[in-house]
Protein backbone atom coordinates (compact mmCIF):
# COMPACT_ATOMS: atom_id res chain seq x y z
CA UNK A 1 0.00 0.00 0.00
CA UNK A 2 2.86 2.37 0.85
CA UNK A 3 4.46 1.73 -2.57
CA UNK A 4 1.19 2.57 -4.33
CA UNK A 5 0.97 5.91 -2.48
CA UNK A 6 4.56 6.77 -3.44
CA UNK A 7 3.94 5.87 -7.09
CA UNK A 8 0.75 7.98 -7.12
CA UNK A 9 2.59 10.92 -5.53
CA UNK A 10 5.40 10.70 -8.08
CA UNK A 11 2.87 10.51 -10.93
CA UNK A 12 1.10 13.62 -9.62
CA UNK A 13 4.38 15.50 -9.28
CA UNK A 14 5.52 14.38 -12.73
CA UNK A 15 2.25 15.59 -14.21
CA UNK A 16 2.76 18.97 -12.54
CA UNK A 17 6.29 19.45 -13.86
CA UNK A 18 5.30 20.77 -17.31
CA UNK A 19 3.48 23.56 -15.52
CA UNK A 20 6.87 25.02 -14.57
CA UNK A 21 7.46 27.76 -17.11
CA UNK A 22 10.94 28.13 -18.54
CA UNK A 23 12.28 31.63 -18.17
CA UNK A 24 14.21 32.68 -21.24
CA UNK A 25 17.40 34.50 -20.29
CA UNK A 26 18.01 37.17 -22.92
CA UNK A 27 21.66 37.69 -21.98
CA UNK A 28 23.58 34.43 -21.38
CA UNK A 29 25.86 36.31 -18.97
CA UNK A 30 22.79 36.87 -16.76
CA UNK A 31 22.10 33.13 -16.57
CA UNK A 32 24.84 32.79 -13.96
CA UNK A 33 23.04 35.40 -11.83
CA UNK A 34 19.83 33.35 -11.76
CA UNK A 35 18.90 31.37 -8.69
CA UNK A 36 21.30 28.41 -8.54
CA UNK A 37 19.74 25.25 -9.99
CA UNK A 38 16.59 27.16 -10.99
CA UNK A 39 15.16 25.10 -13.88
CA UNK A 40 13.30 28.13 -15.20
CA UNK A 41 16.54 30.00 -16.00
CA UNK A 42 17.35 28.56 -19.40
CA UNK A 43 20.47 30.06 -20.98
CA UNK A 44 19.51 30.81 -24.57
CA UNK A 45 21.49 32.69 -27.19
CA UNK A 46 19.63 35.57 -28.80
CA UNK A 47 21.75 37.14 -31.57
CA UNK A 48 20.19 36.13 -34.89
CA UNK A 49 17.80 33.50 -33.55
CA UNK A 50 14.87 35.92 -33.36
CA UNK A 51 15.10 36.30 -37.15
CA UNK A 52 14.56 32.54 -37.58
CA UNK A 53 11.70 32.21 -35.11
CA UNK A 54 8.97 32.33 -37.76
CA UNK A 55 9.65 28.71 -38.70
CA UNK A 56 7.10 25.96 -38.18
CA UNK A 57 7.06 22.26 -38.96
CA UNK A 58 4.36 20.38 -40.80
CA UNK A 59 3.84 16.82 -42.03
CA UNK A 60 4.45 16.17 -45.73
CA UNK A 61 4.54 12.98 -47.73
CA UNK A 62 7.97 12.64 -49.31
CA UNK A 63 8.60 9.51 -51.39
CA UNK A 64 5.64 7.73 -49.76
CA UNK A 65 6.87 8.54 -46.23
CA UNK A 66 5.36 11.15 -43.92
CA UNK A 67 8.10 13.50 -42.74
CA UNK A 68 8.37 16.78 -40.94
CA UNK A 69 9.33 19.69 -43.19
CA UNK A 70 9.88 23.37 -42.45
CA UNK A 71 7.47 26.15 -43.33
CA UNK A 72 9.36 29.45 -43.36
CA UNK A 73 7.65 32.77 -42.78
CA UNK A 74 8.27 35.60 -45.27
CA UNK A 75 10.97 37.23 -43.12
CA UNK A 76 12.89 33.97 -42.85
CA UNK A 77 12.59 33.31 -46.60
CA UNK A 78 14.15 36.71 -47.31
CA UNK A 79 17.31 35.64 -45.43
CA UNK A 80 18.10 32.74 -47.78
CA UNK A 81 21.50 33.30 -49.43
CA UNK A 82 22.15 36.46 -47.40
CA UNK A 83 25.01 37.28 -44.97
CA UNK A 84 23.94 36.23 -41.48
CA UNK A 85 25.43 36.71 -38.01
CA UNK A 86 24.39 34.45 -35.16
CA UNK A 87 25.61 33.59 -31.67
CA UNK A 88 25.12 30.15 -30.21
CA UNK A 89 26.57 27.08 -28.62
CA UNK A 90 28.93 24.63 -30.35
CA UNK A 91 27.61 21.07 -30.75
CA UNK A 92 30.33 18.85 -32.25
CA UNK A 93 29.57 16.26 -34.91
CA UNK A 94 32.91 14.51 -34.37
CA UNK A 95 35.43 13.99 -31.59
CA UNK A 96 38.20 16.39 -32.66
CA UNK A 97 39.18 19.52 -30.77
CA UNK A 98 38.42 21.57 -33.88
CA UNK A 99 35.89 21.14 -36.63
CA UNK A 100 34.74 22.72 -39.86
CA UNK A 101 31.35 21.02 -39.69
CA UNK A 102 29.25 21.24 -36.52
CA UNK A 103 25.87 22.31 -35.21
CA UNK A 104 25.16 25.64 -33.56
CA UNK A 105 22.35 25.67 -31.01
CA UNK A 106 20.43 28.52 -29.43
CA UNK A 107 20.30 26.43 -26.24
CA UNK A 108 23.30 25.81 -23.99
CA UNK A 109 24.22 22.12 -24.25
CA UNK A 110 25.22 22.03 -20.58
CA UNK A 111 21.73 22.90 -19.33
CA UNK A 112 20.15 19.72 -17.93
CA UNK A 113 16.75 21.41 -17.69
CA UNK A 114 16.61 22.81 -21.22
CA UNK A 115 13.88 21.54 -23.50
CA UNK A 116 15.03 19.85 -26.71
CA UNK A 117 15.75 22.23 -29.57
CA UNK A 118 12.94 23.04 -31.96
CA UNK A 119 13.10 23.61 -35.71
CA UNK A 120 14.47 27.14 -35.33
CA UNK A 121 17.04 26.26 -32.65
CA UNK A 122 19.75 24.51 -34.72
CA UNK A 123 22.00 25.58 -37.58
CA UNK A 124 24.42 23.26 -39.38
CA UNK A 125 27.69 25.13 -39.86
CA UNK A 126 30.27 24.69 -42.60
CA UNK A 127 33.19 26.83 -41.45
CA UNK A 128 35.83 28.35 -43.71
CA UNK A 129 38.50 27.46 -41.12
CA UNK A 130 38.46 24.95 -38.27
CA UNK A 131 36.64 26.20 -35.16
CA UNK A 132 37.79 25.12 -31.70
CA UNK A 133 35.14 23.29 -29.67
CA UNK A 134 34.01 25.29 -26.65
CA UNK A 135 31.26 25.39 -24.05
CA UNK A 136 31.20 29.19 -24.31
CA UNK A 137 28.91 31.02 -26.64
CA UNK A 138 30.46 31.69 -30.05
CA UNK A 139 29.44 34.27 -32.66
CA UNK A 140 29.63 33.30 -36.33
CA UNK A 141 29.01 35.07 -39.61
CA UNK A 142 28.47 33.42 -42.96
CA UNK A 143 25.88 32.86 -45.68
CA UNK A 144 22.55 31.47 -44.52
CA UNK A 145 20.90 28.76 -46.63
CA UNK A 146 17.41 27.41 -45.99
CA UNK A 147 16.55 23.76 -46.51
CA UNK A 148 12.85 23.11 -45.84
CA UNK A 149 13.00 19.38 -46.64
CA UNK A 150 16.37 18.44 -45.16
CA UNK A 151 16.39 14.68 -44.47
CA UNK A 152 18.12 15.30 -41.12
CA UNK A 153 15.61 17.93 -40.00
CA UNK A 154 18.23 20.70 -40.04
CA UNK A 155 16.52 23.56 -41.83
CA UNK A 156 19.27 26.18 -41.54
CA UNK A 157 22.82 25.98 -42.87
CA UNK A 158 25.53 28.59 -42.36
CA UNK A 159 28.09 28.30 -45.16
CA UNK A 160 31.63 29.67 -45.29
CA UNK A 161 31.23 30.66 -41.63
CA UNK A 162 33.87 32.53 -39.68
CA UNK A 163 34.17 33.20 -35.96
CA UNK A 164 33.53 36.84 -35.06
CA UNK A 165 36.23 37.86 -32.57
CA UNK A 166 35.02 39.05 -29.18
CA UNK A 167 35.47 42.77 -28.77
Amino acid sequence: MKTVKIVMLLAMLGGAMPALAFKQVQDPALASQAIPHDPRAVPRATLGWDKLADTKETQKQVQEVNRLVAVFGPGVKSLDGQPFTVAGFFLPLDTGETSRSFLLSSLAPTCPFCPPPGPADLIQVSAAEPVTATLDQVTLEGTLRLSAEDVNGIYFHLENARVVPKS
